[in-house]
């Protein structure tokens, strides 16, 4: 499998879409900074820390990165069948379950990747502008956990996206659309207010994120009052966060690894 691992990753040099996709998370914060007044009015080093991870969580996360991991996910997956080399790198032999798991690894390390880029452009630009990142640290371990949950969420996309063989068009619109769900989710208290369990609260990835990282930024301000009395006692810890994750990620590798066995090369 790392011997696997290693040639997904040198391949990355002939596809620069997963650099470009990868910086491209500090879009939104970059945006924030230059465009937004509020950027240059913080009281303290640490409301702006928390303003910038608040932008890269809420929108470059939830609204960037599911669907380009979906993007890349088909770009991955398909790119033997498109250049018929598929066939000669199962001579090796090579078990195409273990093909797609080194695949599906690669994505996740993108989605932290992503994370990561995003945080570090952020503390740059907070840096540039003269605040003391106060709180980055743990902000940014945060937004690499937020990579994971993220990705573990893209995956019935990418079983979509495996089951659709070459039908990128489909599968790009689908993971859009399941993006939007999943932000309206998380914007809407009645997923945000369920208890953890077998609910869409739970299970769907973006009320569950934000039922997660929310805690963790700065909630003293009075505007969030009455969001945390409703919200606060619905807050999942990452034990559960990532319990759930976990499962979910586990059924959709299986079924993944099982609609990519069963295709023909």
């Amino acid at each position: 499998m790392l011997k696997l691992l290693c040639c997904e990753l040198a391949k990355l040099r002939r596809r620069p879409l997963f650099f470009a996709a990868a910086a491209s998370s500090g879009l939104i914060p970059l945006g924030c900074a230059l465009f937004l007044p509020e950027f240059h009015t913080f009281s303290s080093g640490a409301e702006a820390v928390d303003s910038m991870m608040s932008a890269l969580f809420q929108m470059s996360a939830c609204l960037l990165l599911m669907p380009a991991l979906v993007v890349l996910a088909s770009s991955l997956f398909f790119t033997e069948h498109d250049q018929d080399t598929l066939k000669n790198i199962l001579t090796i032999p090579v078990s195409k379950p273990a093909l797609a798991m080194a695949k599906l690894i690669l994505l996740l390390l993108f989605a932290i990747a992503f994370m990561a880029a995003g945080g570090l452009i952020n503390l740059g630009i907070l840096l540039a502008s003269g605040w003391t990142p106060d709180g980055f640290g743990r902000l940014f371990l945060v937004g690499l956990g937020l990579g994971i949950l993220i990705w573990a969420g893209a995956l019935p996309c990418i079983l979509l996206a495996a089951a659709l063989s070459r039908s990128y068009i489909i599968s790009v619109i689908t993971a859009f659309f399941y993006t939007a769900v999943n932000y309206i989710l998380s914007m809407n208290d009645h997923f945000l207010t369920q208890p953890f369990g077998l609910n869409a609260g739970t299970l769907f990835p973006g009320p569950m994120a934000f039922r997660w990282y929310y805690q963790y930024l700065d909630l003293t301000s009075p505007q969030l009052t009455g969001l945390l009395e409703r919200i606060g006692p619905y807050f999942l810890n990452t034990a559960q966060t990532f319990l759930a994750a976990g499962a979910e990620a586990a059924v959709f590798l299986l079924l993944i690894a099982l609609v990519f066995q069963n295709q023909d090369t």
